[in-house]
Order: C-alpha cells, then structure tokens, then sequence
C-alpha cells in the first residue's frame, strides 16, 4: 500500500490517476505531497523556508523557499521574493496576479535555518487560488484538516474571515 498511517498519501495508489489542480486546491479529501522535502533537496539550489506573515493580522499568508538571490532581491525590492523550487526560478509574489507583498522585516530563526518574512498585502491576498466569491484568497490555509470517522483525514473550508468558528 502507498498511504501512509494517517490514510494521506504522497502518491495515488498503482492503477489511480493523480488528483487534478481543482480537487487539491479545491477538494475536501487529502493528497498530502509527504515527498515535497525530497524535491526541494533535488531542485539544484540552497534554500531555506521561509514563512510568510501578515505584520498587521499576524495571520500565515504562505510558506515557501528563499535562496540568497531571493533574500537580497526582496531587501532591494522591499517586496516578497522567494525561490520556486519547481520552477528553478525567482518567484516574484504577484507579478502576475498583482497580489504584491510589501516586505516589511525580515526575521531568522535561532538556528539560522529558517526566515520569517513580514509583509503588507498591497491588494486582497497571498494566494493564488480564489474563493467562491472569485477574490483572492488571503491566505494558502483556507481549510482545516480533521480526522474522518473511517481513520482517514479529512478536510473542512473555514470561513471568510479565516477564524476558527
């Protein structure tokens, strides 16, 4: 079998199609990527994670990867800058979307392994998925995870306001 204990798997069973884009950004049963570690370890670049949070609503907007370049073209852009590791490129937060991320501050972790970038939302989010409404989401952490009654996980949508209700 290739699910783990929790019932969430890094990849679909032999003979079952992988889940599309709308039913991971979308959908309410759980495709974990438990292997994303291996492959950010194969990109080709020295990254760390990097955390990204609202300075006035503290609310976590994203987690990614910064490499060097990122870190010094954020402080000179004083915008989010991280590394892809999928696309082995710089990933300017939303030069597409124009959903920017002011960057406010930049902290480290006491092991110097990990950053915490601050920022402002220059529009309405962080993420590139919508909500029903068709707004960007705020934040990447639009849905909780529960444990299903059959031992499997489970996911649930939170509300607007992103509180636990």
């Amino acid at each position: 079998s290739s699910g783990s204990a929790s019932g969430a798997m890094a990849s679909p069973p032999e003979g079952t199609k992988a889940p599309s884009h709308a039913e991971l950004e979308e959908g309410l049963s759980c495709h974990f990527d438990w292997s994303k570690l291996g492959k950010v370890a194969q990109c080709g670049e020295e990254v760390v994670p990097v955390v990204v949070q609202d300075a006035d609503s503290l609310q976590v907007l994203i987690v990614a990867f910064a490499n060097q370049r990122a870190l010094l073209q954020a402080f000179e852009t004083k915008t989010c800058v991280l590394w892809s590791t999928s696309r082995r490129e710089l990933w300017i937060k939303g030069a597409t979307s124009g959903d920017e991320l002011e960057l406010l501050e930049v902290r480290c972790n006491c092991e110097q392994n990990s950053l915490l970038y601050l920022v402002r939302p220059r529009r309405t989010g962080a993420c590139h998925t919508k909500g029903a409404d068709g707004q960007t989401r705020r934040s990447c952490y639009y849905r909780r995870v529960l444990p299903g009654d059959d031992g499997q996980l489970k996911l649930e949508h939170l509300t607007m306001s992103g509180l636990i209700t």
